[in-house]
């Protein structure tokens, strides 16, 4: 495996130095560097590259330790596992064009809120889709990201006898959720760092998910790269390695810095558990139902959204705010049906 990401980060480096001879780039230089440097959207594309990357990351590994945390062991989470196998094989970019369909102005839900709850008899001047800070693109990363990491932490559950170390610390006065987070999750950290580092990997650099769902003025930065890449002017191929170089190494600083929240977060939670607090009972039950809500959502919106990709499929005319369309035709299938033979 070695070979060929040598090959590739070789052929993606010397373009992006000036070395790319079929392009009369014959000489090294930093020409292209400087050519991303100038370009205005850079700062903004950066930052959003790295704070959906973080968001997502935090709020899906937040939610897999509350969910572990919270139901592991139970009927409840037994019925999470057999839902597992079904949301992982749906593909990112399908469960992305089923959000969307989903929460657009003139999605499911408004049409399901109108026009008796918003007053809406036309889709409303919204900007949910594509929003400037990446809003939607978060979410549609933190629905397929949950079922990912939930797993890669059941895996690490068996190495580490929750169920023993849980009822000791009940046993001690600890609250489920309380106990569950000072005894287990350490152990279960160390085995999903690496899932988690991926993770945030993907998030920053994932395109097909960026371009259903993420923001284009500017877009992220991989996006943006894969734009260059695309774009009929060959000259900017010494560009979009630039680019690619960079989105490389901001992967990279993505790693250090979750790494030290990494540190920062066990420091702190030494201390937690040196002083010895069991938790409030009422506390941990709504961090419980909070949790189990969120993860509901991700998988309802996964599973509506390829419902309503589905009855799109098959529409005939459909106007805002009926909830359904008029009519079922085989239309589109006619239509595109053959280009996908």
């Amino acid at each position: 495996m070695l070979g060929p990401v040598l090959a590739g980060l070789l052929g993606t480096l010397a373009p992006a130095l000036g070395y790319m001879p079929a392009l009369g780039g014959h000489s090294l230089g930093l020409a292209a560097f400087e050519a991303l440097a100038v370009w205005p959207g850079l700062p903004r594309a950066v930052a959003l590259s790295l704070g959906v990357g973080f968001a997502a990351t935090a709020l899906s590994l937040a939610i897999v330790t509350l969910i572990c945390a919270g139901w592991a062991g139970t009927r409840t989470f037994a019925a999470i596992e057999r839902l597992l196998s079904p949301l992982l094989s749906v593909p990112h970019a399908a469960a992305a064009f089923g959000l969307a369909f989903l929460i657009a102005p003139s999605g499911w839900i408004a049409r399901a809120l109108s026009p008796g709850l918003t007053g809406w008899a036309q889709p409303p001047d919204l900007l949910i889709l594509q929003d400037p800070a990446g809003l939607s693109l978060i979410f549609g990363l933190v629905t397929k990201e949950v079922p990912f990491l939930l797993l890669m932490t059941l895996a690490a559950l068996t190495q580490v006898r929750p169920g023993q170390s849980l009822r000791v610390a009940q046993a001690l006065g600890y609250a489920r959720v309380t106990g569950w987070l000072k005894v287990i999750f350490p152990l279960v950290y160390r085995q999903i760092r690496l899932p988690v580092y991926a993770v945030l990997a993907f998030s920053m650099s994932v395109v097909d998910v960026a371009i259903i769902l993420g923001p284009n003025t500017p877009p992220t930065l991989a996006v943006q790269v894969v734009r260059w890449m695309s774009d009929p002017d060959l000259a900017l191929r010494f560009q979009a390695a630039a680019g690619a170089v960079l989105q490389l190494g901001l992967v990279l600083l993505g790693l250090g810095l979750w790494r030290l929240i990494e540190m920062a977060v066990a420091r702190a939670g030494r201390a937690w558990i040196v002083i010895g607090g069991r938790g409030r009972r009422g506390t941990g039950r709504a961090l419980r139902m909070g949790a189990l809500v969120l993860g509901a959502l991700a998988a309802l919106a996964v599973i509506a959204g390829l419902g309503g990709q589905v009855v799109w499929s098959f529409a005939g005319l459909w106007q805002f705010p009926d909830l359904l369309p008029d009519g079922f035709t085989f239309r589109n299938w006619d239509r595109h049906g053959p280009r996908l033979a």
